[in-house]
């Protein structure tokens, strides 16, 4: 039950299933969508222009959601976010069974979905904390990775069987739904007003280069958010060649699609099923190790070319790179001053799906111009390597070992201006 323990928590607990089911419906649309994106197409190049176009919104405005995190009561921003999205799918299901649908609209709603995601994750990320105890904050982060992998496990094998039995809309129309897995059951939680991080007559843009300058002068999370950077970069080019990779490497189709994104997600929720598990570890190995080991099993999935061989090497890179994501972020949130919490986050944020826009052409680009196989080994070699080089040039990951991350009694955590 160590594994569990953060849903002791009634507050954590609703958040956490609610989050678990509408997941699963997010999971049925990214699937669907990216293979209807290549099915309108053909190109692997135009499915990573959805992915840039989802990714570029969080360049642009992570960091002002943060200060929007830190200014507001973050339940009920979560409630506006996630009716935003679910109004978002419904409309995509609208036109997709009046087959009117093109590729111009999947670009357009997936820049929105962008745009809230800004304010949505962020705000999720520094809401964690006001629902468990701090003594349980590191499992509930890997619960909340948990979540999401576990989902992917479901959402992309159901959106493949769906795809091919009754289209692509089905799925949309399914994600519209589970939103309200999340709405209904928070907008009945009540939680302790806490006092504002960020005062109302302060400017947003101040508040969020104020959020810029304290990790600029705290080395250990401005080398934690680099590394992230470069892990997001290049660690999932495997989302956005996987539908080629299916079609021209395994001659399969949107079953086998749904496989592989399937595979991802087992590996992944037992990455942060291990990570929840464990109570103490020393971060600074962690985060370089599996970061490497995941850009590892990226280039083993390129050399795969049956469907099991390829969905068990995507069950070993979903693994790592969740269990790395997970470490990641429960150390940031050990580390961080309540204060600064949500604009830390959208740089988090940032770092993760802000790099995607570059990541996500790049891994087109070279699918189209030299290959699946060349795409998905070129970008997890890249992986390891900035593992490498960060574990060289930062000696702050280093000496984050003399922490213990998770411990009952959380140290290390650095302090806000003035402390």
């Amino acid at each position: 039950m160590g594994t569990f323990r953060a849903l002791r928590h009634p507050a954590f607990r609703t958040y956490w299933t609610g989050m678990l089911v509408s997941l699963v419906g997010t999971w049925m649309q990214s699937t669907a969508q990216s293979y209807l994106v290549y099915e309108l197409t053909g190109s692997a190049l135009r499915t990573g222009m959805v992915v840039f176009a989802f990714s570029l919104p969080s360049l642009l405005f992570a960091l002002p959601g943060g200060a929007v995190a830190d200014r507001y009561d973050r339940r009920r921003l979560l409630l506006v976010a996630q009716s935003a999205f679910m109004v978002s799918a419904a409309v995509l299901a609208g036109l997709t069974f009046a087959g009117a649908v093109r590729f111009e609209h999947v670009v357009a709603f997936a820049f929105w979905n962008g745009v809230v995601m800004a304010v949505d994750n962020p705000t999720r990320q520094a809401l964690v904390p006001a629902l468990v105890d701090r003594e349980d904050l590191a499992n509930a982060v890997a619960l909340n990775s948990a979540a999401f992998n576990a989902s992917r496990v479901f959402g992309p094998a159901v959106a493949g069987l769906v795809y091919r039995a009754v289209g692509p809309a089905w799925c949309f129309a399914a994600n519209a739904v589970s939103y309200l897995a999340v709405i209904v059951p928070m907008w009945r939680v009540r939680l302790p007003e806490a006092p504002r991080a960020v005062p109302e007559d302060a400017g947003i843009l101040r508040q969020a280069a104020d959020g810029v300058r304290y990790v600029r002068r705290h080395p250990p999370l401005q080398a934690l958010l680099l590394l992230l950077a470069a892990v997001g970069t290049f660690g999932f080019a495997w989302m956005v060649v996987m539908p080629a990779f299916a079609v021209r490497v395994l001659r399969g189709g949107p079953a086998e699609n749904g496989l592989l994104f399937a595979a991802v997600g087992v590996g992944a929720t037992l990455g942060a099923l291990a990570v929840a598990s464990v109570r103490e570890f020393r971060p600074g190995r962690a985060v370089v190790g599996l970061a490497a080991a995941s850009g590892v099993g990226l280039v083993l999935f390129s050399a795969t070319r049956t469907l099991w061989s390829a969905c068990a090497a995507m069950a070993v890179a979903g693994f790592f790179l969740i269990a790395y994501m997970s470490t990641t972020n429960a150390t940031i949130q050990s580390l961080v001053d309540d204060r600064y919490r949500g604009r830390v986050m959208s740089l988090y944020t940032l770092a993760l799906i802000g790099s995607g826009p570059a990541g996500s052409l790049f891994a087109g680009w070279l699918a189209d111009a030299a290959g699946v196989v060349a795409s998905l080994a070129v970008n997890g070699a890249l992986v390891v390597a900035s593992a490498v080089a960060a574990w060289l040039a930062a000696p702050e990951l280093a000496g984050q070992d003399r922490l213990a991350v998770g411990a009952k009694r959380v140290t290390g955590q650095v302090p806000a201006d003035g402390d």
